[in-house]
């Protein structure tokens, strides 16, 4: 297998599977930083799946957002494809699940079984004694039922209400039985219940199981308040063994949790299709969704000298069903079931797909048909470049009300971020009345006064008053010689970067130099040469603000 692929993997969460020369999926694993997992395996002192190597020839790559997807998707191909270097997850032995039941007074409770039945489904986890005794912990806080529903409609106390770890629950769920209020006020005070009918303690109840819920969405703040407040009181009353106890709790948030999906048991299920034209390509992406998860990803492309696109669409409803045609910001997306998506979903399905094209792309990359070097000079032919743009920079900067001024530089190799590449520069110019002018040139010059190699294309973010700038740097021989040898454009900014997304793109701009130097404008396409772009200005902006918060927090 050629190990040169390895310079061409992100450092990103990925699936990667291994193949033999039959195309036969030999090894399927997840990594969280996808090149130094697979680096591991082609180490000259390593003995890791080294009779799985001798037969691998090929690797393919899925890119993900977070570690949890990467844990559900490996799971679900190791269950298709049966790959015979896997060993675990080929059966019924999945990752985990946090199960929150359908009832008025709902368990909580780990489970490797998701049916529908209507209730939420936490997923997926993977080490499930630290998650059983998290769940424990979240007991001593909240108090909240752990019983079955057998021991549950007894109406009786158990053990768990008399060590502190229930409030009473099945003792208020029986509050509604009794016709007088006399006898709810005489249970009340005998059982010391803090509920004179059901109906207040589901609503109390509810209360809990939204911040649990919310704390595997990695809102972990109502959890830390309520521990906090409950430090204070177990103080305040002499508590110093029970201060202590949550004391721990609270240090072991950040390790027992990570961000997670929180998904209703619905029968969302189906394929979503999108189809893009890429040089002499239809590049198709088809992705499997049950119950909204992934199950299964496809990728592929057609000669557009042996389909059109009519005959594609007719071509996958044979294999896919009818399709449902829809318009997402300006992306046509398929669906062979009538969903409705709010904009959460789509922002998230239009993210899947570009994620999983990017890595189509770079796998292409060494095949013949190179379609990323074509994205690559349909971007050099669109802006006019001299270069063809192999290394791509981009510069932004960051400041909050004219203080810690900070500049971030993004840098993309063959559309992959590089980050020996990237550069953070502290901005010694002082910004007074929004002078972004004087920040921008230093910026610039701290770049080009650096011997670093020269980028094929260097992008600012900003307009054409920002990319105006470098007409003054040309006034000094040594930029003039820079000019010469790199391209130059700028992205414009949009009014407000939280407007909507057809707002937000109808108002984006390239600005460029023409041969005489004359700024010229063309709007931005959106399609996936452009989304190179795209994706780099975003790094440049987040890097620039990660230093400036950076640089606040030492303040």
């Amino acid at each position: 297998m050629d190990i040169k692929i390895l310079q061409k993997i992100p450092n990103k969460p990925w699936i990667y599977l291994f193949k033999d020369k039959k195309d036969n999926v030999l090894y399927i694993g997840k990594a969280k930083n996808l090149k130094n997992r697979v680096s591991q395996y082609f180490n000259p002192n390593s003995v890791w799946k080294q009779d799985m190597l001798n037969k691998a020839i090929d690797i393919d790559f899925l890119q993900v957002k977070t570690e949890s997807e990467a844990l559900y998707l490996e799971d679900n191909l190791i269950k298709k494809y049966q790959p015979p270097f896997n060993n675990m997850l080929k059966w019924s032995n999945s990752y985990a699940y946090i199960k929150i039941t359908n009832e008025d007074f709902p368990q909580i409770f780990v489970t490797r079984n998701k049916i529908n039945d209507g209730s939420i489904y936490i997923w997926p986890k993977h080490n499930t004694r630290d998650l059983k005794d998290f769940l424990q912990y979240l007991r001593y806080v909240f108090k909240r039922r752990a019983c079955k529903k057998t021991e549950f409609n007894k109406w009786k106390l158990c053990s768990d209400y008399y060590f502190g770890l229930c409030s009473g629950w099945c003792v208020a769920n029986s509050l509604t039985e009794f016709s007088s209020k006399e006898n709810r006020e005489k249970l009340k005070k005998f059982w010391k219940l803090a509920f004179t009918n059901k109906k207040e303690a589901i609503k109390e109840y509810w209360k809990i199981i939204k911040i649990v819920e919310q704390f595997f969405k990695w809102n972990t703040k109502l959890v830390e308040k309520e521990i906090k407040k409950q430090i204070d009181l177990a103080s305040k009353n002499q508590n110093f063994e029970w201060a202590a106890k949550l004391r721990d709790i609270y240090l072991k948030i950040e390790l027992l949790v990570e961000q997670q999906t929180v998904v209703l048991s619905k029968n969302v299920y189906g394929y979503f299709c999108q189809l893009q034209e890429i040089s002499n390509w239809f590049v198709y992406v088809i992705i499997n969704f049950y119950e909204w998860k992934i199950i299964d990803v496809v990728i592929n492309k057609q000669n557009k000298e042996d389909v059109d696109i009519s005959s594609l669409k007719s071509i996958l409803e044979i294999e896919l069903g009818e399709l449902k045609e829809e318009n997402i910001w300006d992306k046509i997306l398929f669906f062979n079931k009538t969903v409705k998506l709010n904009k959460k979903n789509q922002n998230e399905i239009i993210s899947l797909v570009n994620g999983f094209l990017e890595s189509y792309l770079i796998l292409e990359s060494f095949k013949d048909e190179n379609l990323l070097n074509d994205l690559l000079l349909e971007l050099q032919k669109r802006y006019k470049l001299k270069n063809f743009p192999y290394h791509l920079e981009c510069i932004d900067i960051s400041h909050f009300s004219g203080s810690q001024t900070s500049g971030g530089l993004s840098a993309f190799v063959w559309w992959v971020a590089n980050y020996h590449l990237y550069r953070r520069y502290k901005i010694e110019h002082t910004i007074q009345s929004g002078d972004d002018y004087g920040a921008l040139k230093e910026l610039i010059s701290k770049r080009f006064e650096n011997k670093l190699n020269w980028p094929d294309l260097f992008v600012i973010d900003g307009g054409k008053w920002q990319l105006g700038i470098l007409k003054e740097f040309m006034k000094n021989p040594w930029f003039k010689n820079i000019f010469e040898q790199v391209d130059f454009i700028a992205i414009g900014k949009w009014s407000a970067r939280n407007t909507s997304w057809k707002l937000k793109w109808e108002k984006e701009k390239i600005f460029y130099f023409d041969d005489n130097l004359k700024i010229k404008t063309i709007d931005l396409k959106y399609d996936q040469s452009d989304q190179i772009l795209i994706k780099l200005r975003d790094e440049a902006h987040r890097f620039a603000n990660a230093y400036r918060k950076k640089r606040e927090a030492k303040l």
